[in-house]
């Protein structure tokens, strides 16, 4: 079957993806594919008759490959992106067009012929840091997409590795286009419809929620306390800790899926468990009121002649207000059942906050 595989899948899976990754605006991966993409068509043999064109993919791939995973995210025709679509496009040419001789010493030199290594051993170790690269800012940063970039280098630091032979090569450059295309899709889809501060699904996702909605089902609103009096006294850094601390109650709430709705509100979703969509929001009350976030606060100055004091870390306690409406007779849509809860949220904050109030 590997041996079956038609060579020009290869390069086809990753121009697919790299088409997919230029839609998408996702411009790192757009370099990195343009790089695997040739170097795919050039071990598969196209186009026909060009001298060397194998050695082209071993020689200048694995460090234009380098060069894409460790800059930075920017736009498209940023300078350092230029910049490397400079560089493959001389070594586009270099491949066409070198002279016999500066062929031999570009073949000695590249990629690493200072080391007692073969073509193929040095250029996977390249891909694989490369790979690393993107693995590190994937722990350091996060996202989906550089979790999906150090599995498609992975499988292309394989395919021009000694142990590859011609069928193994082949699939794994394929592999590699397919994992493309999933990592661009999954990431514009979290893009979408998961909030990147807290984790949770945002407005959008709650919106097509609710249009799906049907049967007996509940709706809690909930909402930060003092939430601005703490971002003007602790600092906007400070309270994003919070809103992640209180998202993460909110994510284990029983029977409940919560949504992100914006600013420092949150949406909670109860289907089957309606009838108990009030005692669990109360537990859930109770354990952000117990918990403790670890800050370290950044005060706003109120003069331009103050300067910004950086105190010690400290824990602090936030609490919440919780305000549920269940669907019944007189709030029959989704829309109507929302503004019943957000009334109540209001009458909760109004009585005093950090309580729950059931419409």
């Amino acid at each position: 079957m590997i041996e079956s595989l038609p060579p020009l899948v290869a390069p086809l899976a990753n121009l697919v993806a790299l088409l997919l990754a230029l839609a998408f605006r996702r411009n790192r991966a757009v370099l990195l594919l343009l790089v695997i993409t040739l170097a795919a068509a050039a071990l598969a043999g196209y186009p026909a008759l060009l001298a060397g064109r194998q050695d082209a993919a071993l020689m200048f791939a694995p460090w234009l490959l380098f060069a894409g995973a460790a800059i930075p995210e920017r736009g498209l025709l940023a300078r350092r992106n230029l910049l490397l679509l400079f560089a493959t496009s001389v070594a586009v040419w270099l491949t066409f067009a070198a002279p016999p001789h500066v062929w031999s010493s570009l073949h000695a030199a590249l990629p690493l012929g200072a080391l007692p290594w073969g073509a193929s051993a040095s250029a996977a170790l390249l891909v694989v840091v490369a790979a690393g690269l993107c693995a590190l800012r994937l722990v350091l940063r996060g996202g989906p997409m550089e979790g999906g970039l150090a599995a498609v280098l992975l499988c292309t630091a394989f395919a021009v590795s000694p142990t590859a032979r011609n069928g193994s090569a082949t699939l794994a450059l394929t592999a590699a286009g397919v994992v493309a295309v999933l990592a661009v899709l999954y990431a514009s889809f979290r893009m979408a419809f998961i909030d990147t501060l807290s984790g949770l699904p945002n407005r959008r996702a709650l919106d097509e929620a609710l249009a799906r909605l049907s049967g007996d089902y509940a709706v809690a609103m909930v909402d930060i306390d003092h939430f601005k009096r703490f971002n003007d006294t602790h600092g906007h850094a400070a309270g994003d800790l919070v809103l992640k601390a209180v998202a993460t109650q909110l994510r284990t709430i029983r029977g409940g899926r919560a949504f992100r709705f914006g600013g420092e509100e949150f949406c909670v979703l109860f289907g089957s468990a309606h009838a108990r969509a009030a005692e669990a929001c109360e537990a859930a009350r109770q354990r952000v009121e117990q918990a403790r976030v670890r800050i370290r606060s950044v005060p706003n100055p109120r003069r331009r002649t103050q300067a910004v004091r950086r105190d010690e870390a400290s824990d602090v306690r936030v609490t919440i207000s919780i305000g549920v409406a269940e669907r019944d007779a007189v709030a029959r849509t989704p829309d109507e059942v929302l503004k019943i809860a957000d009334q109540a949220l209001y009458r909760a904050k109004a009585s005093g906050r950090n309580g729950i109030v059931v419409a």
